[in-house]
């Protein structure tokens, strides 16, 4: 494996943690506030409240809830009149027995099969789509090379009667795999099973996942949707309606707010093969450069460390990993992409990502630590005309290579200081100058 996929990896794991510490959680926009309405009868809507399922529904009732299952529902709460919330804990086979008895009035992703149906009623629409794997440490080097067959012989963990328990199984008689299963009851059972070593692997879906595990095998999917006792078809009703308006609002929604807890429950806490080659044969050392200047992501302070929010990535490397990371300033991109390029440094921050000029300097990226929003300083009311002559510094964070990707059609000079570049927006040698909101 090349060092620079090697170095990927690694960050594309410290950040994930790093963005789970920082991380403002979005919702739904717009979503309209509404003060409690006396007058809108109160419906109180028994709620299943899967214990120990870490993202997708996060604590213990009465106390402090999240997890995008809960947001969901909180969201769904918004589009249904006077649904006020009471949580039920239970495993998942136990709060199905209490939905089909009508002893709890709601679940949420619950995959649909015709025996479920004699008894419950579904969402019009699906909820979302769940995707199956099956989870191992990820040092487990023989069921990362993607072989079926590593899987001969080993103790899988699953639950029972759920989906993806059918579905795993059935793709490992498929795959003419026979193995030892072990019934645990909760998703986080079964990956604290794993991580205890009580099991070689286990089979989950992607509603919840852990730190210390890493999907090896996909091996299906299927819909889930809401589910209520076939008694209330009110509640029903009100469920179809409030999904057909968080669609108009955001098609995407249930994608975006999964997406906002991935970075906290997925993702591995341990290292692979190649990546402790890697760190063993190189002094188990990161050398990582950044710009100077850029705060609030990065900057030299006056006892020449790296300070700004980024240095909360070399901080988790080294409490996470054990990692050494030696800082290196830069004061302009082209120095610092050069050192990049030339092996003097490992990783390189803060950079726009680009593929084009990633593949022509030869070096990978990791995943997006963010985004950040553009402004335009310019001379005439013509924003278009304007943007077709840009000024940039050397040590511009939306620098030469930036612009010229973002503006392919524009001339773009590089100036040595932002006075020069400002004084040649005065003079009308330049028209516009692009700089981050926050600038």
């Amino acid at each position: 494996m090349r060092a620079a996929t090697v170095l990927r990896s690694v960050i594309c794991r410290a950040l994930a943690i790093v963005l789970a510490a920082l991380a403002v959680l979005s919702s739904i926009a717009p979503v309209q506030a509404f003060a409690a309405d006396s007058s809108q009868p109160v419906k109180t809507v028994r709620v299943g409240w899967l214990v120990n399922n870490e993202g997708f529904q996060d604590g213990t009732p009465g106390e402090r809830l999240s997890g995008w299952g809960y947001e969901y529902l909180q969201t769904l709460s918004y589009y249904t009149p006077g649904w006020r919330y009471e949580y039920i804990s239970g495993t998942f086979t136990e709060l199905m027995d209490m939905l089909e008895a009508g002893e709890i009035d709601l679940m949420p992703n619950i995959s649909y099969s015709e025996e479920r149906a004699q008894k419950l009623l579904f969402s019009s629409n699906p909820e979302g789509t769940e995707r199956y794997y099956i989870y191992a440490k990820p040092d487990r080097d023989d069921l990362a090379k993607g072989d079926p067959q590593a899987l001969q012989g080993l103790t899988i963990g699953c639950n029972s009667g759920v989906m993806q328990t059918f579905v795993g199984q059935q793709w490992l008689a498929n795959e003419g795999i026979t193995c030892t299963y072990k019934e645990i009851d909760t998703g986080s059972a079964l990956f604290d099973a794993l991580a205890n070593n009580e099991v070689d692997a286990i089979i989950m879906n992607d509603t919840t996942s852990s730190p210390s595990a890493s999907p090896m095998f996909y091996i299906g999917s299927s819909d889930y949707y809401f589910a209520v006792p076939k008694s209330r078809p009110d509640l029903m009703d009100d469920i179809n309606a409030a999904m057909s308006a968080i669609a108009r609002v955001n098609p995407r929604y249930i994608d975006e707010v999964k997406s906002n807890y991935s970075a906290q429950s997925s993702g591995s806490s341990s290292l692979n093969g190649p990546e402790r080659s890697w760190l063993k044969a190189n002094g188990n050392t990161i050398t990582l450069g950044y710009i100077t200047g850029k705060l609030p992501y990065c900057n030299e302070d006056e006892n020449g460390e790296m300070e700004g929010s980024l240095a909360s990535l070399a901080t988790t490397l080294h409490d996470k990993f054990g990692i050494t990371v030696k800082t290196v300033p830069f004061d302009s991109y082209k120095m610092m992409s050069k050192a990049l390029s030339k092996g003097s440094i490992d990783v390189a921050l803060p950079v726009y990502r680009d593929y084009w000029f990633a593949e022509q300097s030869g070096v990978v990226q990791s995943v997006s630590l963010g985004t950040v929003s553009l402004t335009a300083i310019h001379t005439d009311g013509n924003l278009n005309k304007d943007l077709q002559n840009i000024a940039c510094t050397k040590s511009s964070f939306v620098n030469q290579n930036v612009l010229e990707s973002l503006f392919p059609t524009a001339t773009v000079t590089e100036y040595q200081s932002d006075d020069e570049a400002f004084d040649a927006l005065r003079k009308g040698t330049a028209h516009c100058i692009v700089l981050p909101a926050h600038a």
